[in-house]
């Protein structure tokens, strides 16, 4: 079986260079720990702690002289699964501070507890990255991308390198049930990690669609405050994102629906136990446009391109899939699983009334490659 060469890699072994902590986040099995232990290997003398052992965590116990002195000959300091460090950002910067030829690289599931304990203590001493389930570019050139396969059991790792079918379900499941919210156990003000369960439900039997948060508050039985909070704690366990709508006057969109994607599909095909093969799926139009999206933004990310991401309907209902715009530039893209010819009126919107730079390009299941790949900047 090929390895699949994650494309974070290059940037890390790229900056590993300057002098800065290296924070990857992303959701649990995505893969950091393999990555990151590709770099130990690098690297004459390399230490490894993993926050989830309790051992690993008393090596970091209290900001001292003597917990800096236990790294002072080493090259290379990697701690996985940060988040599970008490004040691990104070504990970094001092190691950081104290020993300036030391490499360091941290990992985090939950950007929710990792950012808000690094961002004070560590302004201007660190990059951060994303890391997501496997792209279409990063299979693809291994042999290793099937479309089915991605847009029905999703693209962990596992579940793009396992042979069967059954062998991808197995393995979905267990990651949706085992992992997905093993983080959100340790935020101690979700009082009820079910309710998170049952949002994520909603949007999965909604996806695509503008979500209203007064609807999915009924829905949950939840207050809208408090949907809207979970939702942003979904956003940064990696779960879900959003897309917010379009307009010439930005102040607009604030206070407008979102729509809402997952990450993955295989998670959200888990979440509503749903592995039907995309011959018979009713939901085929979603799942396309949710693989579009997800996959434009791997693509973006891997190519360092900082480009925002809209969607854009009218009041009378006209749509585009996707806005993005990157250096004051406007592209839009439509998204249908079978060739179709764009209508001359949306074509005219986006670019007479959005300032499109180019007509609006339409992306379905036969020309897809060029959309997702990140060959060349966009």
């Amino acid at each position: 079986m090929p390895e699949i060469k994650r494309y974070l890699e290059e940037k890390i072994s790229q900056n590993l260079r300057d002098r800065k902590i290296l924070i990857i986040y992303g959701p649990r099995q995505v893969g950091k720990t393999t990555l990151v232990k590709h770099f130990l290997d690098r690297f004459a003398k390399s230490t490894y702690i993993n926050g989830d052992f309790i051992d690993d965590q008393e090596k970091l116990n209290r900001p001292s002289r003597d917990m800096v002195k236990q790294f002072a000959d080493i090259d290379l300091l990697v701690v996985d699964e940060a988040q599970r460090i008490e004040d691990i950002g104070i504990k970094l910067k001092v190691i950081f501070d104290e020993l300036p030829k030391l490499k360091i690289i941290a990992t985090g599931s939950s950007a929710f507890e990792l950012s808000n304990t690094v961002n004070e203590p560590l302004t201007g001493r660190y990059f951060s990255y994303n890391m997501y389930p496997i792209s279409f570019g990063e299979a693809g050139a291994v042999g290793l991308f099937e479309l089915n396969n991605f847009m029905v059991y999703g693209s962990y790792p596992e579940v793009v390198t396992a042979h069967t079918d059954e062998t991808r379900r197995n393995i979905i499941q267990n990651i949706a049930t085992n992992y997905l919210f093993k983080d959100v156990l340790n935020i101690e003000y979700i009082k009820n990690p079910r309710s998170l369960e049952h949002i994520l439900k909603a949007l999965a039997l909604q996806l695509g669609g503008q979500v209203s948060m007064n609807e999915l508050a009924t829905i949950v039985g939840l207050d809208t405050k408090t949907v809207t909070s979970y939702l942003d704690i979904l956003e940064k366990l990696y779960i879900i994102f959003s897309l917010k709508p379009y307009f010439t006057n930005k102040r607009k969109s604030i206070i407008k629906q979102k729509k809402y994607y997952f990450y993955d599909l295989g998670i959200r095909n888990a979440i509503i136990n749903d592995f039907t093969q995309l011959d018979r799926r009713q939901d085929l139009g979603q799942l396309w446009e949710n693989f579009c999206v997800v996959e434009r933004k791997k693509r973006n990310e891997a190519l360092g391109a900082f480009a925002e991401h809209y969607f854009w309907r009218s009041y009378k209902g006209e749509e585009i899939d996707l806005i993005e715009v990157s250096d004051g530039l406007v592209d839009g893209f439509e998204f249908k699983w079978k060739e179709r010819s764009l209508t001359d009126k949306i074509k005219n919107i986006f670019v007479k009334d959005l300032n499109g730079r180019k007509e609006l390009g339409g992306v379905n299941s036969q020309n897809f490659s060029g959309f997702m790949k990140p060959e060349k900047k966009h």
